[in-house]
């Protein structure tokens, strides 16, 4: 696990803070500030693609291709966060000014998120917090994160969740193909052996929140309607 502690380290790094420019119908959305991002993002996103690409180590190879996946995904969702815009009723929720990533389900992120926030601390860069939401029930309140991974052992839940989240400015990510039928905004899939990502605008839009043209550039799909 050590490279990849000194990977995510690496690559958090290579994110400077400057302005960048969300696109939506021709017109542009100005937002909070974070840095050269058109090219630090597709640096960015190639090396987490040339890395995903390299073998992984023999020594108990199917737990640790699983740990290092979620490990990327980890790193993928906290930058999601820095290339979406969210309302600004939704960044005053956030008085300390922490971003919030909800998990709901059973999490398959193993220390992956101890991992990406010892880094960010180091790193002096925003932090995140982690709220995990344990399984879906009826009732349960998520409007409380700026984005919520809806783990794959929900996937009969995950149009009830996307009801219940109606309307709400909260990003839904899950890593299954058919979560973006059921409502979801994002799917985190692999694609020429590379993850990569397929977003739901249109179901983005109902809620809010606006993409950044270098996230939809860099997508396998995107639902327009």
């Amino acid at each position: 696990m050590w490279f990849i502690k000194d990977l995510l380290r690496k690559m958090l790094l290579s994110f400077p803070g400057s302005a960048r420019r969300f696109s939506k119908a021709g017109k542009q959305y100005g937002t909070l500030g974070f840095g050269k991002l058109g090219y630090a993002f597709t640096l960015f996103f190639l090396l987490l693609s040339l890395v995903w690409a390299l073998p992984m180590q023999q020594v108990s190879y199917g737990e640790q291709q699983i740990a290092q996946e979620y490990e990327l995904k980890a790193v993928y969702l906290y930058n999601f966060l820095q290339f979406v815009q969210w309302p600004e009723s939704k960044r005053l929720l956030t008085k300390d000014g922490v971003m919030v990533i909800g998990i709901v389900g059973d999490s398959p992120f193993g220390e992956a998120f101890e991992v990406l926030q010892a880094t960010i601390r180091k790193s002096g860069m925003k932090p995140v917090r982690v709220i995990h939401y344990g399984h879906y029930r009826e009732g349960l309140y998520m409007r409380d994160c700026h984005i919520l991974f809806v783990s794959a052992a929900e996937k009969k839940n995950f149009a009830k969740i996307v009801d219940d989240l109606k309307d709400a400015p909260v990003l839904t990510v899950a890593d299954t193909h058919n979560f973006l039928s059921s409502g979801g905004m994002i799917s985190l899939v692999q694609s020429d052996g590379k993850l990569r990502w397929m977003i739901n605008r249109a179901q983005a839009d109902k809620a809010g929140l606006r993409f950044s043209a270098q996230l939809l550039a860099l997508a396998v799909k995107v639902v327009e309607d």
